[in-house]
């Protein structure tokens, strides 16, 4: 009888002192929800920069050739509507992490933030053919056709923005 009543006492301890339970998030009301990082590319905060008015219709239209881009992390200079309306509002520093995988293939990690800090990153693997192409594999979903050029240590991408226009960005990388 008396293991038992010890027993029972070291388990009635044991219990006072374990961690509650964790609280269901919506017991937290106000709080946001926890947003998935697809990478840990950090955008320099000093280069905040807000989208330009629409090019003129030949310069939109120029032929971006592609060429070899090299790896490492370029930061936004510049970004140009093409077309209809962008979504893009106000000014973020944006930073682009290239990467070269194992097997040839092309990694684009990109990570954007206005000057409050709220982080927007995706990942997405990138092919050259038949068409430039990326293939959103965390933060987006789907892909889409894009064009490229490289020049020295710009890299340009002319993209889609998620409506009708695309977005002609310019990239500067890293040193």
């Amino acid at each position: 009888m008396r293991t038992f009543l010890v027993s029972v006492a070291v388990a009635a301890l044991l219990a006072a002192c374990s961690p509650p339970a964790s609280q269901d998030t919506a017991e937290r009301p106000g709080e946001p929800p926890a947003v998935a990082a697809c990478n840990d590319i950090a955008p320099n905060a000093a280069r905040q920069v807000s989208v330009g008015d629409e090019v003129v219709t030949a310069a939109a239209a120029a032929d971006l050739r592609g060429g070899s881009i090299a790896p490492g992390t370029y930061d936004l200079t510049s970004v140009t509507r093409v077309g209809s309306p962008t979504g893009w509002t106000g000014t973020r520093s944006v930073s682009l992490a290239v990467s070269e995988e194992v097997n040839g293939g092309v990694i684009f990690n990109w990570s954007g933030a206005p000057p409050s800090g709220e982080r927007d990153t995706w990942t997405a693997s990138f092919t050259e053919a038949p068409q430039p192409h990326i293939t959103f594999t965390c933060g987006r979903i789907g892909g889409a056709d894009i064009d490229f050029a490289v020049e020295g240590n710009a890299l340009l991408l002319r993209m889609p923005d998620g409506a009708t226009g695309a977005l002609a960005l310019s990239f500067e990388r890293r040193p």
